[in-house]
């Protein structure tokens, strides 16, 4: 286990916070194409709600040097499609694809997580809102870990054993807990998006507790192997401080082989509440 030690707790507690860690799985998927590229991109995602199909938020994403070692990440996560954004992440991917050095802000609360290396080793850290103090801690070395946005990276590792319908398990760091959780990974069912074959692999907690919880669905395009779709609990949360449900998606209209200015993208400010909609 990584990190603090964390006292036990009641059943009821356990199973809210664990609906909660199978909600960070949304950040570990950033659409980007597969390794094999090597352009800058520029892609969006729309986020819906799963059951109303309304824009819940719009997902920027503008990647440098793709599949390098050095290749960094901006996602900024915007109130609708060109409109403000109120959160960023920046990723830094190294030799290993699976552990990207990482950071995530969101200015409406303040709340704050990442990974980053060191010159005393790898550190996690979040920050549960404004007002919080922040939390780290080390992790080992030699730790088999996934991370964040690396999800994607384990999923094309693993190709093989996903199509031959294997399931696949593996620790994932979770920020909020400063630890790792073991979660599985198995394909679904063969689908389509936008009339191209996908693979869709189910993610879900291992163990009898993933048996309570929902699960989440990944779709990959078969010939490169790039994230199209998500369906599941998201990281991002509503007014009301619940997690959205949404259906994510990557039209290939809204992806762009274009140079990539990070500079500009990381200076964007962020606003720290959404305007509301207007009435139609």
């Amino acid at each position: 286990m990584v990190g603090e030690t964390v006292s036990r707790s009641t059943s009821r507690q356990f199973l809210r916070r664990a609906t909660v860690f199978a909600t960070i799985l949304a950040l570990m998927l950033p659409g980007g194409p597969s390794a094999a590229s090597t352009t800058d991109l520029q892609l969006a995602a729309i986020a819906r709600d799963s059951r109303t199909r309304e824009l819940l938020y719009v997902e920027s994403h503008y990647i440098q040097n793709v599949g390098r070692v050095g290749e960094q990440r901006v996602v900024l996560y915007r109130c609708s499609l060109g409109g403000p954004a109120f959160a960023r992440k920046e990723l830094t991917y190294g030799t290993t694809r699976a552990v990207p050095e990482f950071t995530l802000f969101d200015a409406r609360s303040g709340y704050q997580e990442g990974l980053r290396r060191t010159a005393s080793g790898i550190k996690v850290f979040q920050r549960a809102d404004a007002r919080a103090p922040q939390r780290e801690a080390s992790v080992p070395q030699d730790a088999a870990l996934v991370v964040d946005a690396g999800f994607d990276e384990f999923v094309r590792s693993q190709w093989t054993e996903l199509e031959a319908g294997n399931t696949v398990k593996f620790s994932f760091l979770v920020p909020s807990r400063l630890e790792a959780l073991t979660f599985k990974i198995r394909k679904h069912h063969d689908s389509t998006f936008e009339g191209v074959p996908v693979s869709v692999i189910r993610l879900a907690l291992s163990g009898v507790i993933g048996w309570v919880l929902p699960h989440i669905d990944v779709s990959y395009r078969k010939s490169d192997r790039a994230l199209l779709r998500y369906e599941g609990l998201t990281n991002m949360r509503d007014e009301k401080g619940d997690n959205h449900v949404a259906v994510i998606e990557f039209p290939n209209a809204a992806r762009r082989e274009v140079p990539v200015d990070l500079g500009a993208v990381r200076n964007e400010p962020l606003i720290a509440r959404c305007p509301a909609p207007r009435a139609s």
